[in-house]
């Protein structure tokens, strides 16, 4: 996996410098729109109408002029939405013909998700009314802007639209949001999407909303779970949202499915099957491509597509068509070779491609797609903690889009690398990014706004809520980078809050990721500071280099002795700030030796990646070696150098063996982690101890335990402390306290709680809220508050043991039973009853049958009469078990007289020759109850030799 999954994220905080947080803002900046005139009158009417989209103008117009503040619009790829919509918008709510009172609106921002269809959409729409990017339409990206104050139009990444609302979340001079291809999902846009609609429910009802893209409104009217109806729902419902649909001029395109299946899938795992049968794929494009067009071809990354553009070189493809390559990292004007034709060369062009040129880019002459079938998707590494890059089968909507690339002008043809059972089976959308990402800069983000708590981010309107776990890893690792620390609220059970700190605030102004931008934040040396922007520009796809090497110090050096790179470290250093810059010029000028900046990269980076220092635990097997990860997981480094004792892992991989390896690393010596140790006081509980309270000096470089020293028993405030955490977040509560007791007294408490729960049930309430409470939590029916209830009655309890399993639950349950509760317990719902023949028998309750009582058959003889339990007026039967003399049940009855009647002579027709010792009377309601044998009974009854003859059994038994 390469590390540049770090761009994935980055959008969301890149740009110029941002302010503080949301509820401490001010909406004064000026706006520098200039009126002149209509942008959208400036367009040659003969460029645009054969444009698809030119025929539902009128529509458009129609849904700015009502009263509706958002649209939704779907037209086909190719349609003319991204070109033409903006500047018809600009036309409807910058030159007063949306309100119709003659006076001037603000710009329009448009939203694209990647940097090259942002400067593309750019150019397209300056073209129409012959002009440059720059003058009344303008685009932003990271690290590049061509505005003016001119600007009318401008088309910028979602990393700065988000930049621009921390700014001015009211967004001042702003009349419309377009966000376009949203169908895409990005991590970027659906925050967007949710930020856009909170400015606009509270501070700009009249700002207006469009969101755009070829797929959107689902498969079929009325499916409110398709993504169209959840955004019309999400964007104000049919009242304020008018849906717009362009049905567009797609010319046919022909598919040519591939037979095996089982083939398309092993090209995840097989980079050189998927190039190869690019490869092939691609030169069997070029002969069978209508009108002898241009190719494009899908691969799902940069690795990909450079290996597959050095297969078709070495098969001499190159000789005979024009080979370019096209992805985001790629430099302007490489990207610009391949999105635009130069008629010059006259030969056909094979573009080979990331799923950037999905949408938005227009690129003139294919009518030959080939796709992979397969995007990279962003995910979170929960075994290492790391965000990371995965190859998946892409959803069938972009597979769509890819298609349609081939059929613009005219005809096409679609080689697609999969079988048509594989395409039917594709998901209808991509997962979206939020529900799988690394959150990291997006909870920072989000702090920053004004978000105090992991509720709260959930209860933004976006159209897809985030991963709480993910959130909460989020959250984690901003605590352990100091970026945000925690706060409680008395008396809420939902208690955590966070609030950002001053160095939260100086990350979120450095266009990098919270990790990186912690280890810029704190570098104080200059070399440590190279150290850290060199490798932040690295894993960021700043400098264009191809560097396989897994140790980063190597490749800091390498980049650095290059002098092709000086303009990209520059421009990347310059973004964050005088002092990065002037450090980044002394290390190119040569005043700071490259092997110096190399030798620090494990110290620099170490406050970005605390809690992600490994251990080298031993040799792993066929070569390499094996670390412990601070989180319990161990990885293997296949690094062939000589490793050290503790390294930092800047990124990783999990396989499907669910092993992780180490792709990027650096090492780090003991006098960078003494400069970083901390020690403290830390009291715990040893589980297999009972959960034993115990208290230990620490040192410790973020999660990385270096030494521990025991201390002397700690305090009962401590213990208390302690143990009540470790009930709510370790053994899930008072249940599992209660797993902690002794057998004897899980028993004795279980039947105590079982006859409260009777009495409850039988319509006595009348019981302490924590007896209440304990039992309605042991039998499944108790709720939160009871739950915390209970934790208060016992936390008394705790300052006096030494571990969980010493608290003595029984203690204070009978404690909280008061003199009348302990009475009523006993009269109504006794542990014994008396049976006929004068024996206690124990009575057992249980929640699901009730009491019942064991006993021989025998020992109810002479009773027509149930036992039962509870206060006059609600008394419930006993469940009698009637045993066999060898023990064994021969049947259970709620009601006596009935089983003397009706089962009770099948008993005895069974019983009887099998027990002939025993009674086995005609009339049982009438007879002698006991337990003894017939001879027993006359022995007990008269006496005499057979008395004497008892005895010398006994004598006899007794000597053997």
């Amino acid at each position: 996996m390469t590390v540049r999954l770090l761009s994935v994220a980055l959008g969301l905080l890149a740009a110029s410098a941002l302010s503080s947080a949301f509820h401490h803002r001010t909406s004064s900046r000026e706006t520098h729109h200039v009126h002149h005139s209509s942008l959208f009158d400036s367009v040659d009417t003969a460029s645009i109408d054969r444009l698809p989209i030119y025929d539902i103008i009128d529509d458009i117009r129609g849904a700015f002029r009502g009263d509706k503040s958002n649209l939704l619009l779907e037209a086909s790829p190719g349609a003319g939405k991204t070109s033409v919509v903006p500047l018809l918008i600009s036309s409807l709510v910058g030159g007063g013909e949306e309100r119709g009172d003659g006076g001037s609106g603000g710009r329009v921002i448009v939203v694209e998700p990647r940097r090259v269809a942002t400067r593309s959409a750019a150019q397209r729409m300056a073209d129409l009314i012959n002009q440059r990017p720059g003058g009344s339409v303008g685009y932003a990206i990271r690290g590049e802007s061509r505005q003016s104050s001119a600007t009318e139009v401008l088309v910028c990444t979602d990393g700065v639209l988000l930049n621009m609302l921390r700014r001015d979340p009211e967004l001042v001079g702003t009349s419309a949001v377009v966000l376009d291809e949203f169908h895409e999902r990005g991590l970027g846009s659906d925050t967007a999407f949710a930020l856009l609609r909170q400015v606009q429910e509270t501070y700009r009802p009249d700002l207006r909303l469009v969101v755009m893209s070829a797929t959107l409104l689902g498969s079929g009217d009325g499916d409110e779970t398709s993504m169209g109806a959840r955004l019309v729902k999400t964007l104000g419902g049919e009242d304020q949202c008018a849906v717009l649909k362009s049905e567009g001029r797609q010319y046919p395109v022909t598919y040519q499915h591939a037979q095996s299946r089982a083939r398309h899938r092993a090209m995840v795992r097989d980079t050189k099957l998927l190039v190869e049968t690019m490869a092939d794929a691609i030169q069997e494009g070029l002969i069978k491509a209508p009108a002898k067009g241009d190719l494009l071809a899908f691969l799902p990354g940069v690795k990909e597509i450079k290996r597959t553009i050095q297969e078709l070189k070495k098969r001499g493809v190159d000789k005979v068509f024009d080979i370019f390559p096209l992805y985001g990292a790629l430099p302007r004007k490489e990207q610009d070779k391949a999105i635009y034709s130069c008629a010059d060369s006259g030969r056909r062009r094979i573009i080979v491609s990331s799923p950037i040129a999905e949408a938005s880019l227009t690129i003139d002459g294919v009518t030959c797609v080939v796709d992979s079938g397969f995007q990279r998707q962003p995910r979170y590494d929960a075994n290492t903690g790391l965000p990371l890059l995965v190859t998946v089968v892409c959803s069938k909507d972009s597979s769509i889009q890819r298609a349609g690339r081939a059929g613009r002008t005219q005809e096409g043809l679609c080689i697609r690398l999969f079988s048509e059972a594989e395409f039917d089976s594709m998901a209808e959308h991509a997962v979206p990014e939020i529900q799988s990402s690394d959150l990291v800069p997006t909870v920072l983000l989000l702090s920053d706004w004004g978000c105090l708590s992991a509720s709260e981010i959930l209860e933004a309107p976006f159209l897809d809520a985030p991963d709480e776990q993910a959130l909460d890893k989020a959250y984690q690792l901003l605590l352990d980078l100091e970026a945000v620390e925690e706060y409680r609220v008395p008396g809420s059970r939902d208690n955590k809050r966070y609030k950002v700190t001053e160095e939260g605030m100086a990350i979120a102004n450095i266009p990098t990721h919270p990790r990186m931008a912690m280890s810029i934040l704190k570098a104080t040396e200059p070399s440590d500071l190279v150290a850290a922007l060199t490798v932040s520009a690295f894993l960021d796809d700043q400098v264009s280099v191809d560097l396989r090497e897994s140790n980063l110090a190597i490749c800091v050096r390498e980049i650095l002795s290059r002098g092709a790179h000086t303009r990209q470290l520059l421009d990347f250093a310059s973004r964050n700030g005088d002092r990065a810059r002037d450090a980044m010029v002394q290390a190119l000028d040569g005043r700071i030796n490259p092997k110096e900046v190399a030798d620090c990269v494990g110290r620099a980076l170490l406050p970005g990646f605390v809690d992600l220092i490994a251990q080298r635990k031993g040799d792993a097997s066929y070569g390499g070696s094996l670390y412990m990860l601070s989180l319990g997981q161990s990885a293997r480094l296949d690094d062939r150098q000589e490793e050290g004792e503790y390294i930092l892992v800047v990124d990783s991989s999990t396989g499907d063996d669910g092993k992780v390896r180490i792709r990027k690393y650096c090492k780090l010596d003991s006098a960078d982690l003494k400069a970083h140790q901390k020690q403290h006081e830390e009291i715990y509980t040893v589980a297999s101890k009972g959960y034993e309270v115990r208290k230990r000096l620490v040192t410790k470089v973020g999660s990385l335990i270096l030494s521990t020293k025991p201390l002397p028993s700690p305090s009962s405030e401590e213990v208390t402390t302690v143990l009540s955490r470790s009930i709510k977040e370790e053994i899930g509560g008072v249940k599992g306290l209660f797993k902690l007791q002794t057998k004897k007294k899980q028993e004795i408490l279980t039947q105590i709680l079982n006859r409260i729960s009777l009495a409850r049930t039988l319509g006595d309430d009348s019981w302490s809220s924590s007896v209440a409470g304990l039992a309605a939590v042991m039998d499944g029916n108790g709720k939160d508050d009871d739950e915390d209830a209970l934790l208060e009655t016992i936390e008394p309890w705790l300052g006096a043991a030494t571990s969980l399993k010493g608290v003595d639950l029984l203690a204070v349950l009978t404690s909280q039973l008061s003199a009348e509760e302990q009475s009523r317990l006993d009269q109504f719902y006794p542990t014994t009853l008396v049976a006929p023949d004068g024996f206690a028998i124990p009575i057992s309750y249980d929640t699901e049958v009730g009491p019942i009582a064991s006993a021989k058959l025998q020992q109810f003889f002479g009773t027509n009469e149930s036992p039962t339990v509870g206060p006059p007026g609600h008394e419930t039967p006993v469940t009698l078990s009637l045993l066999s003399p060898a023990g064994r049940q021969l049947a259970q009855t709620k009601n006596l007289p009935f089983f003397w009647r009706e089962a009770y002579p099948s008993v005895v027709s069974e019983m009887k020759g099998r027990y002939p010792k025993h009674a086995w009377p005609d009339d049982p309601g009438n007879a002698t109850p006991s337990r003894l044998t017939k001879k027993q009974q006359s022995v007990q009854l008269g006496g005499g030799n057979g008395g004497k003859q008892s005895d010398k059994r006994k004598k006899k038994k007794r000597k053997r």
